[in-house]
């Protein structure tokens, strides 16, 4: 679904009666629920006890508040933000340390003709996650954002509170440190 129509099924439903409110929250949840697990995944540690009640949590917030989105602006940084605010305020309460290595997974197309295509994508996939995982958490978290979820720089700001242009330098400098990694730079 595009953006645009994304905007207005949304817009067409968080107006409506608890029935409607509860077919757009299935649309969220078909469509966003993997993505906001794997998000939950990358800022706390791996195998955390917490994990799957935070991500009940942060999905029934996004219920409750779904009254609260403004259509005018895309729906995907609006459940960012929750998503992070959620879980940012449950390590403070907790006091825990955020997760340093957040894990990547990364689909590669299964090439079974070419088996010297195969091993290159898998040689840079591997090259990507060793890269991913040597970022502080928020230049992750900023990578994650722009390359796994292709949210553009604004949108981006706004889930970081950050500076559009200090967004824009962060990706820049990690193209470049990634590019000459992956051409055999250290």
């Amino acid at each position: 679904m595009n953006s645009a129509s994304e905007k207005f099924y949304v817009f067409i439903h968080s107006a409506l009666d608890e029935k409607e409110r509860t077919q757009l929250f299935q649309f969220i949840w078909e469509n966003y629920g993997k993505k906001i697990y794997f998000y939950i995944s990358g800022i706390l540690p791996l195998n955390h006890p917490y994990k799957d009640d935070l991500f009940q949590e942060i999905m029934i917030k996004i219920y409750k508040n779904l009254h609260t989105f403004n259509p005018v602006y895309p729906l995907r940084p609006w459940i960012y933000k929750i998503t992070k605010n959620h879980c940012l305020n449950f390590i403070k309460s907790k006091k825990e340390k955020i997760h340093s290595s957040k894990e990547f997974e990364y689909d590669t197309i299964k090439d079974t003709d070419n088996p010297e295509k195969q091993f290159f994508r898998d040689a840079a996939a591997a090259e990507i996650d060793k890269f991913t995982k040597a970022l502080n958490p928020t230049d992750r978290e900023i990578f994650y954002l722009r390359f796994y979820e292709s949210l553009k720089y604004k949108h981006i700001g706004e889930i970081m509170d950050m500076n559009i242009n200090t967004v824009k330098s962060r990706v820049h400098l990690m193209k470049l440190e990634l590019k000459n990694k992956v051409r055999g730079g250290q």
